[in-house]
């Protein structure tokens, strides 16, 4: 009997993959218990070969591979969700190594919890491909899946936790309408939304848990480290913030969530724009996040 499914969507990313496959089939829990669906968003290097490596060192391992052709980490993730089993759900990144003990942590704690628990979450162990600057704060972290952000203490949240280190209930997941397709990663944009459907399982009343002790190691590229992709970022999380407002209001949900963007009128707190390579400051990251809610809101960046 399958008891959990694991969701990994990939790219491109053939000798990162099969350090993540291994973790998995690495892992304590009984190889009968669990799959592993790989989900092939557009590959177009040594995906297959990948694949063929991991099941001739694990034959008793269930670890497949479909082909999702619609780009976009959310419609990945859907694919993954409609071609497994398992009423619980785990999702991975390729990006990832997981501990032995990852899914036996998750589904102890499902056991620990009430049915109503629809999703459970956990923290980040970066492993850094670079030096990490000295101008990323502790607060810039979770912006970059280089932590939770949520600290050491386990508890209920009523706000989206991570996609690559979570566990769904297939019927909250469900109920909700899975991932939304429309609000991930695509192309060359960093939209980042597709946790908002964390927030209507929340609203529908399933609870979302946050065990700091389920944790994954998690690759942190070195071109994710410069002050121009962070200012990228942080300009598109003010897009996505936007996206999720009109996703829920599409859904007909009343969560109570608004933004207030603070835009500041002086030239000085806009001049960081013209150099591209000075760090960046929190309050000027900020004011990009504002920037980005505010151009989507008018409809000037699609969202």
């Amino acid at each position: 009997m399958v008891d959990i499914s694991v969701v990994v969507p990939t790219q491109n990313r053939p000798a990162l993959l099969g350090h993540c496959l291994a973790s998995l089939c690495e892992q304590t829990l009984d190889p009968a218990r669990f799959e592993v669906c790989v989900v092939n968003n557009g590959s177009i290097e040594m995906t297959e070969k990948v694949l063929s490596l991991i099941n001739t060192h694990y034959p008793k391992h269930r670890v497949f591979m479909i082909d999702e052709p619609r780009r976009g980490v959310a419609h990945a993730r859907n694919a993954g969700v409609r071609n497994t089993k398992a009423s619980l759900i785990a999702q991975g990144d390729d990006d990832a190594t997981m501990p032995p003990d990852w899914l036996e942590r998750f589904l102890n704690t499902f056991s620990a919890q009430e049915a109503k628990v629809g999703k459970i979450g956990g923290d980040i162990i970066p492993v850094w491909s670079a030096p990490r600057p000295n101008w990323l704060t502790d607060s810039m972290l979770p912006m970059l899946s280089a932590s939770s952000g949520f600290g050491d203490q386990p508890r209920y949240m009523n706000e989206g936790l991570l996609e690559g280190n979570s566990c769904y209930r297939r019927e909250a997941l469900e109920a909700a309408g899975n991932f939304p397709a429309s609000l991930g990663h695509q192309g060359n944009t960093l939209l980042s939304a597709s946790h908002a459907v964390d927030l209507v399982m929340d609203i529908m009343g399933w609870k979302l848990y946050y065990d700091p002790s389920i944790v994954i190691n998690h690759i942190i590229h070195a071109d994710r480290l410069t002050p121009a992709w962070f200012r990228r970022l942080y300009f598109w999380k003010g897009v996505s913030d936007f996206a999720i407002q009109t996703y829920l209001k599409n859904k007909g949900v009343n969560a109570g969530f608004t933004i207030y963007a603070d835009m500041s009128f002086d030239q000085a707190d806009w001049s960081f724009i013209n150099d591209g390579n000075e760090p960046p400051t929190e309050a000027g990251l900020n004011r990009l996040r504002n920037l980005g809610f505010v151009l989507a809101s008018s409809g000037f960046i699609p969202s």
